[in-house]
């Protein structure tokens, strides 16, 4: 679990900048913008794939808890909700301006239903990281922003929930072929 746990540190890491007030500016005018976007970027891309690789071999490990029986049901749920509000934070929409900062509500989402549905020590780890850090930044966010402006219609929403409805679809089906884990059948 070493990689994985390193991935982790890298990728969420770099993802914790703003919540050290002044740390990014300071960062991009030491640096330069550029430089500092590339190795954002690198470091980003370097823990991802950690994170990744990390998972995939760290599996199987020996499960933490017994997780309830309802936390597959729930999760089959929550993480189409889950991927329609990360969706969301691209389309201007009721929806956007409703959670303020969707794609960290749909990560706490996300990872939560993730955390119910597994209790095996790498996913614990990695669902488990993702949701603190996605729940502390958003209510970091949250007290730091202003909400988006209001928007008139749905089309950003109804195309926030289609296409996050059609990406939870695939995801489901090649979720055996991309993660080792099917879900369904």
């Amino acid at each position: 679990m070493l990689l994985l746990s390193v991935g982790l540190i890298l990728f969420l890491g770099v993802h914790c900048l703003r919540l050290v007030p002044g740390l990014r500016d300071t960062l991009q005018v030491r640096l330069g913008a550029a430089p500092y976007k590339l190795g954002y970027t690198a470091i980003s891309l370097i823990g991802f794939g950690l994170i990744i690789y990390g998972k995939v071999i760290a599996h199987p490990t020996p499960s933490i808890w017994t997780t309830p029986d309802w936390g597959h049901q729930a999760a089959l749920f929550a993480v189409p909700v889950g991927i329609i509000l990360l969706t969301s934070a691209y389309a201007p929409g009721h929806i956007r301006r409703w959670v303020r900062h969707p794609m960290l509500a749909g990560v706490v989402v996300w990872s939560g239903a993730h955390l119910l549905a597994n209790a095996e020590a790498s996913a614990v780890l990695l669902f488990g990281s993702f949701f603190v850090w996605s729940l502390v930044t958003f209510i970091a966010a949250c007290l730091r922003e202003t909400p988006p402006p209001v928007v008139k219609g749905w089309g950003g929403d109804l195309t926030a929930i289609v296409l996050g409805l059609i990406a939870a679809l695939i995801i489901l089906n090649l979720h055996g072929y991309l993660f080792g884990i099917s879900v369904v059948g």
